[in-house]
This record gives structure tokens, C-alpha cells and sequence, in this order.
């Protein structure tokens, strides 16, 4: 069952102040924890130094929604040109290991050898991301339907979320995979 979701977003402006953003997680996910009786948190991340402390304490909800820009070769960007890749040099405290964790961003879930690092390093549970570039509006789909997908099948008595559930969350949402881009031939978001 989804206790809650914390939602960890990175600056993702061009902007030269830097002070602003092009997607501000938060903004949705607050009012969908809440239709769902889901406790909803947010942080803004800037550094690596700032994923270091967050993830040095225990993390209350059991899913983590890292938002901003991916790249199939080194991960996930942070603000200050830091990133989360699986090869960090830091602890996570064993009472944030196995939650699920969403990379609401392009490209991490196209390498397989990069995501699955990036479980590890986080001792995840699940890790999903996307395989494609996306649009903010059709991630904010996926991920909303793939959690409550979740939260139903623990609901249900379900232990587990399996191989076989994700499939029938593709199955289920296909008809979206061309609506963020013509000729999409899989699904764009995968699990790990």
C-alpha cells in the first residue's frame, strides 16, 4: 500500500538566475496525495551533498519521485551539474532502502546497466523510469496511474508488486505510449 510520496525535484530552468522552474512536481502530486490518503512531502534538490543528507535520514513515505533531466549515459542531473549515476560515494541509511523510486525524467530507463546501478545504490524496491524523452504531462500520467495501480493491489491483499502486474500496467496504458511521441513501439516506461 502507498503510505506517501516524496517528491525530490532539481531546478530544471534555463533561466540564468537559476531561481525558476519548468516543472514543479509538487504542484501536482500535492492534490493527488491528497485525493488518494496519501501523505505527500517535497524537496528541492541541488547537489549531491543535498541527496547525501535526505537520504541520511529515515524517508517516512515509501515512494520517492526524483524529478528533472535524465540522460541514458550519466543519469540523473542535479541543479549544480551533479549526478546520480549508481557509482555515488555515499551511505543511504538502511531505513530508506527498499521504497519505490520513479525517475520522472528522459532517457535513464533506456540503459539497463544505468538503472539497475541506481537501484542498487538506493536499495530500491522497485525503480522505474523511462526509456524515451517525455513530456512533463504524459509522466504525470504514467506515474499517477502506475501508484495507484500499486496502491490498489496492496489494498487487495497483494504482498508484492510483480513482473507480471507491470505488464498488465503496459497493457492497461498502451494506448498512451504514441500520445507523447509517433511510432513509440514499447512502452515508455520500464521497471527494474
Amino acid at each position: 500500500m502507498i503510505s506517501g510520496i516524496r517528491v525530490l525535484d532539481t531546478i530544471l530552468s534555463s533561466d540564468k538566475n537559476g531561481d525558476s522552474v519548468t516543472r514543479n512536481s509538487a504542484d501536482f502530486w500535492r492534490p493527488f496525495c491528497s485525493a488518494s490518503g496519501w501523505k505527500f512531502n517535497f524537496e528541492r534538490l541541488h547537489s549531491l551533498a543535498d541527496v547525501k543528507y535526505f537520504f541520511s535520514i529515515p524517508i517516512k513515505e515509501n515512494v520517492i519521485i526524483f524529478s528533472g533531466h535524465g540522460d541514458e549515459t550519466d543519469g540523473f542531473y542535479l541543479s549544480n551539474g551533479d549526478k546520480i549515476d549508481g557509482n555515488n560515494n555515499f551511505k543511504i541509511n538502511q531505513k530508506n532502502h527498499g521504497k519505490i523510486i520513479i525517475f520522472s525524467s528522459c532517457l535513464i530507463g533506456k540503459r539497463e546497466e544505468l538503472a539497475n546501478g541506481i537501484k542498487r545504490f538506493f536499495g530500491a524496491k522497485h525503480l522505474f523510469a523511462y526509456q524515451h524523452i517525455m513530456e512533463d504531462r504524459f509522466c504525470f500520467l504514467n506515474e499517477s496511474i502506475l501508484l495507484t495501480m500499486i496502491d490498489r493491489k496492496f489494498e487487495n491483499g497483494q504482498q508484492k508488486f510483480t513482473d507480471n502486474n507491470f505488464i498488465d500496467f503496459t497493457l492497461e496504458t498502451d494506448f498512451m505510449k504514441n500520445m507523447n511521441k509517433k511510432g513509440v513501439k514499447n512502452h515508455p516506461l520500464v521497471m527494474f
